[in-house]
């Protein structure tokens, strides 16, 4: 069974607290997954080390996901545990916590591709290798972005509510649209 055979873990939700500790099981496998694929591309990595032209930059890359994997791998074990004596709001922090932190990684992954691949290679033939471990954690990070869906449904256990957003401020469009009003 993936995730996705699991109840949907969204807005209207009503995923028991088993089913979302189901689905942070499967997170967790999901990380440990992309954490032996990681070491595996490493592998990889050291046996196209000549070919590269900044290998030192394609290391560097792997390990920090590795080290962040390894880390959030644990960390979900950690929350898991705790949920099993009932939701709290430190557990519901520490998903958005790893859920923001997916988020901002993301920009490593800009990096890497302006840096390592989307530029003339001197050896074209390691392009799909770089590719798929951008791809690989690319993919993984976009999946622990939904732990805060994770996180929004163990508030509601929790019975806290979600703030509703603040009506005096703007969105960007109409910030926009009222210095810059629409012209027929």
């Amino acid at each position: 069974m993936t995730r996705r055979d699991l109840p949907q873990l969204n807005d209207d939700s009503s995923a028991t607290l088993d089913q979302v500790r189901e689905h942070l099981r499967r997170w967790r496998t999901d990380v440990l997954e992309a954490v032996d694929l990681l070491h595996a591309h490493r592998a990889h990595v050291d046996a196209a080390y000549a070919r590269l032209e900044n290998p030192k930059a394609v290391v560097e890359y792997l390990d920090a996901f590795l080290e962040m994997f390894t880390r959030i791998g644990a960390a979900l074990a950690e929350i898991d545990a705790a949920l099993a004596g009932g939701p709290s709001p430190d557990s519901a922090a520490a998903l958005r916590r790893i859920a923001s932190d997916a988020s901002v990684e993301q920009r490593k992954c800009v990096a890497f591709r302006d840096k390592c691949i989307n530029r003339p290679l001197p050896y074209e033939d390691v392009r799909p290798m770089l590719n798929q471990i951008s791809i690989d954690t690319r993919d993984q990070l976009l999946e622990l972005q939904d732990l805060a869906l994770a996180a929004a449904r163990v508030d509601a256990l929790h019975g806290i509510q979600p703030e509703p957003p603040a009506k005096d401020r703007f969105d960007r469009r109409s910030l926009f649209t009222r210095f810059f009003p629409k012209i027929d």
